[in-house]
């Protein structure tokens, strides 16, 4: 979620890598999913480095993230602290983009 964390957005405060939101928190982030270690991962669009892993919400379909490899999306649901990357369970994704380029480059809606 990252919220300040050079371009993945977050809904109210932003939320900072050390800094647990407290428990299940809900918030909104806006990254490229992406897999890394066998995980899906919500990544900053900036460094395409890992900020969240993704899990889906009770009743989603599990290839839910796949079907979203390389998109930019915006996600909302509950953040856990978990190391060494928080854990979101996403309720809702949205596409922003159906490509993922460092902020600042050319992207197609």
């Amino acid at each position: 979620m990252v919220l300040a964390l050079l371009g993945v957005g977050v809904a109210a405060e932003p939320w900072q890598p050390g800094k647990s939101p407290g428990p299940a928190a809900k918030v909104s982030l806006t990254g490229c999913v992406d897999e890394h270690d066998g995980e899906f991962v919500l990544t900053n669009d900036t460094t395409l480095e890992p900020t969240v892993r993704l899990q889906p919400a009770a009743g989603s379909p599990a290839d839910n993230f796949a079907r979203h490899m390389g998109h930019k999306v915006t996600v909302r649901g509950k953040l856990s602290k978990e190391e060494p990357i928080p854990i979101m369970t996403v309720e809702s994704l949205k596409v922003v983009s159906q490509t993922c380029a460092p902020a600042g480059e050319a992207q197609q809606p």
